[in-house]
């Protein structure tokens, strides 16, 4: 049977972005302490993930910044080496890295190519490349996003899960193979705001993806349902302890929320 897709994981690790100059406890990102912050979260919680596909049928494109010194490019190659298909690609900024994936992706030999998102400090479940693939439909411009996360406040050490997370940044998009400069890829848009002609395919599967916050996002926050780390570190293939769970900070967080929902009740009542 013939191939009818090519399917991409574009992580962007260190790219410039206009406007993306600090992080939300205003410190400068992009600089050697930055790097060495997301290579120890990339090492901790993407890579591992990645380690554990069930379905190992893709290419993984990495962006990294031209001027990224040969040491920090040298402990991504080898921490990306798990998988023979995984590559860095070095741009000079984030349009740059569209014209480029775009050039790339217009080469391939299939009909369709689908194009996924991956943050260099978040991870993503087993089977997220395999049901990616299993929704795949001859449709141009199909979203396939996957509504039920995990996240991980890394400093207060709360865990929870999202059930309803619709248009989230964990979406794969689906595209008939055309001209590169009319191709759209899901790095293309906001993650909030599909393209014009766009369909969504919400997918319903438990722990999807995990997203960790920490104290160099830009502006993430914990929201969800908290839960017991019990089998979660092990469906993502992490080391023992990674998601360890303060009882404190989590009580402290239920009973903020619980606050709030009282707040927003009298006020609208």
């Amino acid at each position: 049977m013939k191939v009818k897709f090519t399917h991409y994981l574009i992580t962007r690790f260190n790219v410039p972005v206009n406007n993306w100059t600090k992080d939300k406890a205003g410190n400068p990102v992009l600089d050697d302490s930055w790097l060495k912050d997301r290579l120890d979260l990339f090492s901790r919680f993407c890579v591992p993930t990645l380690a554990n596909q069930t379905e190992n049928n893709f290419i993984w494109l990495v962006y990294c910044d031209e001027l990224t010194s040969q040491p920090f490019l040298e402990e991504i190659s080898a921490l990306i080496s798990i998988l023979p298909t995984a590559t860095i690609r070095l741009v000079s900024d984030f349009d740059h890295l569209l014209v480029d994936l775009r050039r790339t992706i217009a080469s391939v030999e299939t009909p369709y190519v689908i194009t996924s998102r991956l943050d260099n400090d978040d991870g993503i479940g087993p089977q997220f490349i395999e049901d990616v693939q299993k929704h795949f439909a001859e449709q141009d411009k199909r979203i396939v996003n996957f509504t039920k996360g995990v996240l991980y406040d890394q400093h207060r050490q709360v865990l929870t899960e999202l059930r309803d997370s619709r248009r989230n940044h964990y979406g794969s998009l689906i595209e008939k193979i055309q001209k590169s400069e009319n191709l759209m890829t899901v790095v293309g848009y906001p993650h909030g705001r599909p393209p014009t002609g766009s369909s969504i395919d919400n997918v319903d599967t438990r722990f999807a993806w995990l997203k960790i916050i920490h104290e160099r996002n830009m502006v993430s926050k914990t929201n969800g349902i908290p839960m017991l780390r019990a089998h979660i570190e092990s469906h993502f293939n992490l080391q023992q302890g990674e998601l360890s769970t303060s009882v404190w900070f989590t009580c402290l967080f239920v009973a903020r929320r619980l606050l709030s929902k009282l707040k927003r009740k009298l006020i609208s009542s």
